[in-house]
């Protein structure tokens, strides 16, 4: 299963966590350090900078963190994971058009894809490659029926020491259409500019 159809996933379930949809599996630890180091297996990520930042979850390969916000539609996540691909590339071509065709799969019947994008990007690696979807929410907590967007930014990267390893770093913010926009997009790339991969 690719990475990024897990932090896709993720995004849904932390997100409504977050609006108030509390799941028993998600804690709410608060960041209270500003640049907390988060050294994980094979990579590392700094925690989001900024206000009102909480750890959600959390193991030797994910991290899932969330951004305390008013509005019960308004979420605000970040989230870090890897995980081991069976297929091989033999080019950042095919790693590209294999992180393109992932964004296409959905977290669950409640969510579609609208919109998507993935480019190469060796701005953190040289298999790198920036991707973008933005997606429907049907049936949200708190939404009285009206759908909500789901927005996210992210990056996938095979790990430089172990090209079987996938390492995906993204945020992703869900609201209504009015309640979207650029307040918190600075946070959310600093979270995905300290990726930083660790040797084996």
């Amino acid at each position: 299963m690719a990475a990024v159809f897990l932090i896709f996933a993720a995004a849904f379930a932390a997100s409504g966590f977050l609006a108030g949809n509390a799941c028993a599996q998600l804690h709410a630890v608060p960041i209270t350090t500003p640049d907390t180091l988060y050294q994980m297996d094979r990579y590392r990520v700094v925690a989001p900078q900024g206000k009102d930042w909480f750890e959600l979850k959390r193991d030797t390969y994910y991290v899932y963190f969330g951004k305390k916000i008013a509005s019960r539609t308004h979420s605000f996540i970040a989230t870090a994971i890897s995980t081991t691909l069976n297929e091989k590339f033999s080019s950042l071509e095919a790693f590209h058009e294999f992180v393109a065709n992932s964004l296409s799969l959905r977290g669950d019947d409640r969510h579609t894809v609208i919109e998507k994008r993935a480019q190469l990007d060796s701005g953190l690696g040289r298999f790198c490659v920036r991707h973008y979807t933005k997606a429907e929410d049907r049936n949200a907590l708190f939404a009285s029926g009206k759908s909500l967007s789901v927005v996210t930014h992210g990056v996938s990267c095979l790990h430089p020491d172990n090209p079987a390893l996938s390492v995906d770093v993204s945020y992703s913010e869900r609201g209504l259409p009015e309640e979207i926009g650029s307040a918190f997009r600075e946070e959310g790339e600093g979270f995905l500019q300290s990726l930083r991969f660790s040797p084996r």
